[in-house]
């Protein structure tokens, strides 16, 4: 799971930066702003060796403040970190329960903190879908894609099925919702020509009183509309 949003950082405008951390306990990586992406958020990315209740909030009372301390006293951030960075645990929905979720996301030290719980399935069918879309790069473009297929009608099921819905499409919507830098952009839906849809749904003969109604040559009044429209009719009966 941590690769697939190391990805999205780097197909988003961060960088890796190298920087040797405690790795005995977990895959940890950190992320700053391409200079021409002008932002300003770090990011680090957390996915423990051994995920439970207990080893996360280990980890948020015992690593976490250690890790803050080491990254701003490394010479490789500068001082916007401290205010302006974003902590990431993967973790695997089955093993951490909403309760200790809630404990990790509204902790006010050190770290702003974001949990993208997820299970296997999820993250197998999103790795399935991009090697068969042939996706390297899980761009902001990319995920809305995701999002908006089939015309929005992805969606619309979702809503229907949110609570059994395993796959690429639940991950995406979770991942979307905890990177703050993922903007959503609604699909721009084509809008059929009315003039055709009704010359479309028109007989011969009420096609040609239409057209001769919607005539620029007829100029109408009120004092000959009726007349008007006797004319036409007639002409057309």
């Amino acid at each position: 799971m941590i690769n697939i949003i190391n990805n999205i950082l780097i197909s988003n405008g961060y960088k890796k930066i190298e920087l040797v951390l405690q790795q005995d306990v977990a895959d940890i990586y950190l992320f700053c702003p391409l200079t021409e992406s002008k932002r300003e958020e770090y990011f680090v990315t957390i996915q423990l060796h051994t995920q439970s209740d207990s080893t996360a909030e280990h980890l948020l009372e015992n690593q976490v403040q250690d890790w803050f301390e080491t990254i701003s006293r490394s010479g490789k951030v500068d001082q916007t970190f401290e205010k302006n960075c974003t902590m990431l645990l993967c973790h695997e929905e089955n093993e951490i329960s909403i309760k200790t979720i809630l404990k990790i996301e509204e902790d006010q030290y050190n770290f702003k903190k974001n949990v993208i719980a997820c299970s296997q399935q999820e993250v197998l069918s999103l790795q399935n879908y991009l090697t068969q879309k042939q996706v390297k790069n899980v761009t902001t473009k990319v995920i809305n894609d995701i999002i908006n297929v089939d015309n929005g009608r992805g969606f619309l099921n979702f809503k229907k099925n949110n609570k059994l819905q395993k796959d690429y499409y639940s991950l995406i919507l979770k991942i979307a919702l905890k990177l703050p830098f993922i903007t959503y952009t609604p699909q721009e839906q084509e809008l059929s020509n009315l003039l055709n849809e009704i010359d479309n749904s028109l007989s011969p003969e009420l096609a040609s009183i239409y057209t001769q109604l919607t005539s620029s040559d007829v100029e109408w009044t009120e004092t000959n509309s009726v007349q008007n429209i006797e004319i036409i009719w007639g002409k057309s009966v």
